[in-house]
């Protein structure tokens, strides 16, 4: 399958920050050595930058703080988890969703190899035969 590519010369304007532009441009180089990812990925593949500069955002923000924070109720003190990792991990949850809608997982190139190696063998049927 051949994707048009031109979409992908420039970052989306509508990323959120340097490092999601980065990582677009990263991975915008890695994918022309396997080839997965065209113009009818670039928003998928924005989203997935986005998510990741956020991600390293929530990342930073829990360098060298406590997991856990005490708050003050009514009832007294009470131990809570510190709200950045669940930031943390919501992103990281929409990383690997868009990660594997793009084909940047294991899984996803996995599947898409499967796909190949079944229309090989199809073809093989096509033109050859039950020989």
């Amino acid at each position: 399958m051949t994707l048009g590519k031109d979409q992908l010369e420039n970052p989306p304007s509508w990323l959120i920050d340097g490092i999601a532009i980065g990582e677009f441009k990263r991975i915008v180089k890695e994918n022309e050595k396997v080839n997965i990812i065209g113009n009818l990925d670039v928003n998928n593949l924005g989203a997935y930058c986005n998510s990741y500069s956020m991600y390293l955002k929530a990342t930073e923000g829990l360098k060298g703080k406590s997991l856990v924070l005490r708050k003050i109720t009514k009832n007294g003190p009470i131990t809570v988890e510190n709200p950045l990792i669940k930031v943390q991990k919501n992103y990281a949850e929409e990383m690997r969703k868009f990660a594997s809608l793009c084909g940047m997982t294991i899984d996803s190139r996995l599947k898409c190899a499967t796909v190949k190696t079944t229309k090989q063998q199809e073809d093989i049927v096509d033109e050859f035969g039950g020989i």
